[in-house]
């Protein structure tokens, strides 16, 4: 065991070790709630309902066509591009409620008004996971017809806006590294003054929907541009496998070496898996199993995470903050529940302390961050909470549900829709509702609940499974977009089974048995009792075999540190006798795709919050036949240098029509 190492900012390992053991102690008890009945979670989830109408109403009749809502003075701003943002973010949450009529008027109104041929200066991020995601996610509704919201008069008028903005958001990606610079702006591309400092989570979340974008337009270069980015982030990992807060794009220099799971990083993660899950391409399914690993090692303080040097593992910040909250949500689709199940514990616990989690909580001090003390609306506790239902079934969560939503009704209602708490102590609230809240806080409140009354819904009773994305909108596992027959991958080689380029083929999948399971809807999780130990294929169709490369060789990146210095990538050799080479390179690469081994803390340092060093290692297998799930968020940038959307004189001329569609969009009454 090494001696213990002071931490940057001067907080003594021993003092993290102390923190964590009085943070263990705001815990819940381990008891199970009663059940709820499902009239219950029927009048919880109509009181979801209403609080979603209740801000949406107040957006069209205050702010629309503005970009957001100003809940305690009924005004309306612009806060990204001018372009109705609230209204575009909140389009698939009409759909999701059933309510065809909002939906169909919003739809048409945002195909007939909206246009990206302006000058504005927009973060790239942002654009991306609300307004790109927002456009495709209806699209993908509105042109259905099995989702039952198909709109008659729809003629792929928010397909084309897609297309139209991602156009514009690609000079973007025209650095050095592929790491796209975090601002455009959208009429005149990259301005020369752009700062080449951005977010790992800025570069590293926007394969979904520029990939969705490609296999709808036929157009790859979205596509390829996005994963260029992506590799661009990996291949300057360190050499603990754990990549830094913010990065120069020109340079790939790490400008914050701090490495976690919450602000700046938080997405990189998410949609490593979420590619996958969504377009079935391996080479993310290793990378996160990569990452994944070192986070669990380096990062996770049982049941907290913290922040740690990226070169050294060194902690550097012990705090939670609350875009941590997104973790447990994602490691129920890695199928890692146990960890999730402790660690929603206590992100909850800190929830029940002060009514709402602030952006930061010092777990040394077990004291809110001084300069963090708000609460912006944030989904993510939320987002955990419903995928932890789904997959255990256990109806605390439903009482934790209740708990949040009688949170956000005593605290943070007001005259106009929602507002932002400045201070989860004094619960002083701010003139602030960002377009999330209807695009996700609301939604994964409403999917809780629904689930528990018993789901009618296009995401637990539709025709596709949904990935959501980081901002909460619903992405189709389609053939169309999925593509699972179109190849035959692995770790990114496309073998198309050809025989004269060395590649063979194998049905090897059905040689594996599933370990113990227990089935819960369409999530397999490992059965708490019986530890995974097999391994069973991650796709069902026939995988095209590259025999004798490396992993760096199959996915086409360079593994270097911060020097430059190249790191081999060895895999571990097993004797698989009678077996031919092939079956035997199958089998081996296979384990290393889906087997995620971390340590489990025995049971008394669970009790205490504590990570132990030591201890048995469990399996936990990656699989893609779970459902999907989203995670927001952002990394804490806005867009910058907002402008008005047009001169005083020409939106005074359209007033009269807006407020018509706002009139039209708006109803005080529930859509049942």
């Amino acid at each position: 065991m090494q001696p213990m190492r002071r931490r940057q900012r001067g907080f003594p390992l021993l003092c993290l070790s102390v923190a964590l053991l009085a943070a263990a102690a705001l815990l819940p008890g381990a008891a199970v709630a009663e059940g709820v009945t499902p009239s219950e979670a029927r009048r919880l989830r109509d009181e979801v309902k209403d609080m979603f109408y209740h801000a949406f109403d107040g957006y069209m009749k205050y702010a629309f066509p503005l970009d957001e809502l100003r809940p305690l003075s009924c005004q309306g701003e612009d806060s990204l591009g001018g372009y109705a943002l609230t209204l575009i973010d909140s389009l698939d949450t009409l759909a999701l409620l059933g309510d065809k009529e909002k939906f169909g008027a919003a739809v048409e109104w945002v195909g007939k008004n909206v246009r990206f041929d302006i000058n504005k200066t927009v973060s790239v991020f942002e654009t991306n996971i609300r307004i790109l995601g927002g456009l495709l996610s209806a699209h993908l509704i509105a042109s259905d017809y099995a989702t039952g919201m198909r709109i008659q008069s729809y003629d792929d008028q928010l397909l084309h806006l897609a297309a139209d903005l991602a156009q514009r958001l690609l000079p973007a990606f025209d650095t050095p590294t592929g790491i796209p610079f975090g601002s455009i702006n959208l009429k005149y591309g990259v301005d020369e003054n752009e700062s080449k400092i951005t977010s790992t989570a800025a570069g590293g979340t926007l394969t979904l929907e520029f990939g969705i974008l490609s296999r709808l337009t036929n157009n790859t270069v979205f596509e390829q541009v996005t994963k260029n980015s992506v590799r661009g982030i990996w291949s300057r990992r360190s050499k603990l496998n754990l990549v830094g807060a913010h990065i120069n794009v020109f340079t790939g220099e790490w400008t914050q070496k701090d490495a976690g799971i919450g602000t700046s990083i938080d997405s990189f993660y998410e949609y490593l898996l979420k590619a996958y899950l969504l377009f079935g391409d391996e080479e993310y399914l290793y990378i996160f199993q990569e990452a994944y690993k070192a986070a669990m090692h380096y990062l996770h303080h049982d049941p907290w995470y913290v922040e740690v040097n990226m070169n050294s593992g060194a902690t550097v910040w012990p705090l939670f903050n609350s875009l941590q909250a997104f973790w447990p949500g994602l490691q129920v689709l890695a199928g890692d529940v146990d960890p999730a199940i402790r660690t929603h514990d206590a992100f909850f616990s800190v929830w029940k302390k002060y009514g709402f989690t602030p952006e930061g909580f010092n777990l040394a001090t077990s004291t809110v961050q001084n300069g963090q003390r708000s609460y912006p609306l944030r989904p993510e506790l939320i987002e955990s909470t419903y995928w932890l239902f789904k997959a255990t079934r256990d109806y605390r969560y439903i009482d934790v549900g209740r708990d949040i939503l009688a949170s956000l009704q005593y605290g943070a209602r007001c005259p106009c829709g929602y507002c932002h708490i400045s201070d989860v102590e004094t619960h002083k609230q701010d003139d602030h509702m960002e377009s999330f809240f209807l695009a996700e806080t609301v939604k994964y409140l409403w999917l809780l609940f629904d689930l528990a009354a018993g789901p009618d819904n296009i995401v637990e009773n539709g025709p596709y499974k949904y990935i959501f994305s980081t901002e909460g909108h619903l992405l189709p596992v389609t053939p169309e977009i999925a593509l699972v027959d179109e190849h035959c991958s692995y770790f990114g080689a496309f073998c198309n089974g050809s025989a004269a380029r060395g590649y063979g083929t194998s049905a090897s999948s059905t040689k594996y048995q599933k370990a113990n399971y227990t089935q819960l809807d369409d999530i397999q999780t490992p059965s708490s009792h019986h530890p995974a130990s097999n391994i069973f294929a991650t796709r069902g169709y026939i995988k095209g075999v590259c025999p004798g490369l490396t992993h760096a060789q199959k996915l086409g990146i360079s593994y270097s540190d911060e020097e430059g210095n190249v790191i081999e990538q060895t895999s571990e050799s097993h004797e698989h006798h009678g077996e031919s080479a092939v079956e035997s390179s199958v089998q081996v690469q296979s384990s290393n795709i889906i087997l995620i081994s971390h340590p489990v803390a025995s049971q008394q340092d669970q009790a205490f919050g504590r990570w132990s060093g030591t201890g048995d290692h469990a399996d936990i297998v990656v699989t893609a036949d779970s459902d999907s799930v989203s995670h927001d968020n952002t990394d804490g940038s806005l867009g910058v240098n907002t402008e008005e959307l047009t001169k005083d004189t020409e939106r005074s001329s359209k007033q009269s029509a807006d407020e018509d569609v706002a009139q039209n969009l708006m109803s005080n009454e529930d859509i049942s």
